[in-house]
């Protein structure tokens, strides 16, 4: 299948609006009060935020590729490491984001009793520690392939002729 540039943007925008959608859904309904009935599986909309961001690192992909002027995504080297470096922005963008959402405060919690606060949470402080772990754990993992690709890559940086004209 073949992609013009311009479809490529088009569709890392309309991921990127998704995406920043599905977050705004997050941070409004995570802690709301006792008789609201949630829209949304707010960990299912997480994983799908996950998938999302893996769809747009390719789609990241496909635009570098085209370009850099390829004509044929498979012809992008087998060593390319820009795949783990916009997976690496993915990661961190699902850190970040997913540590700005709102819980309720654990010992006000514990301190009157879950049944006795007027407001619940769907994800709490501790699944959204364990899912930070997570990431933490994949941002190190990924850091590390781009860390050794960095200390054995080499270019030789001679000026090209079409470039220097």
């Amino acid at each position: 299948m073949k992609s013009k540039a311009t479809n490529l943007i088009e569709k890392r925008d309309k991921l990127s609006a998704e995406i920043t959608k599905y977050w705004n859904i997050i941070n409004v309904e995570n802690v709301v009060n006792r008789n609201y009935k949630r829209n949304y599986d707010l960990k299912a909309l997480f994983d799908t935020i996950k998938s999302l961001s893996e769809q747009r690192v390719m789609i990241k992909m496909k635009s570098l590729a085209l370009n850099l002027g390829f004509k044929n995504f498979n012809d992008l080297p087998k060593d390319c490491i820009q795949f783990d470096i916009f997976r690496l922005c993915e990661l961190q963008e699902l850190k970040v984001r997913l540590g700005k959402v709102k819980t309720l405060n654990p010992k006000l919690k514990i301190a009157k009793g879950k049944k006795n606060l007027n407001k619940v949470e769907a994800l709490t402080s501790n699944w959204i520690k364990a899912r930070i772990d997570e990431l933490n754990l994949e941002i190190i993992n990924v850091k590390k392939r781009i860390s050794d690709f960095n200390e054995s890559a080499e270019l030789d940086d001679t000026v090209p002729m079409a470039i220097a004209a």
